[in-house]
């Protein structure tokens, strides 16, 4: 998760998780970030798209499944699945609308 005071000033508002939202993110549990990785990779292909696309597609499910979590939480496992080399991103994935993202081509 980035330090909100390590972005960038141009960084709209909404998308800087509030320390409240850093403490849920914190709290989830393995499971929880297993079963929204799950929803994050079922909305991927090996084509790029739009982070803020497979965000608010799993933002259907993931409100009611997980109302406890923060929306910013989908975007932290997404940082996360880039990190562990599952996703590619391309751009800053903290600028949903400026990023896009595709699951890595196995070889």
């Amino acid at each position: 998760m980035p330090d909100p005071s390590e972005l960038p000033p141009e960084e709209p508002e909404e998308l800087v998780p509030t320390e409240e939202e850093i403490a849920q993110m914190r709290a989830a549990t393995s499971a929880e970030a297993q079963a929204v990785d799950e929803l994050i990779l079922s909305q991927c292909t090996e084509r790029f798209r739009k982070v803020a696309m497979v965000a608010a597609k799993v933002l259907r499910e993931f409100d009611g499944r997980f109302p406890h979590l923060p929306m910013p939480y989908i975007i932290a496992r997404i940082q996360e699945l880039e990190e562990a080399g599952v996703l590619e991103v391309a751009g800053y994935v903290w600028y949903p609308r400026h990023s896009e993202l595709r699951l890595v081509r196995r070889q």
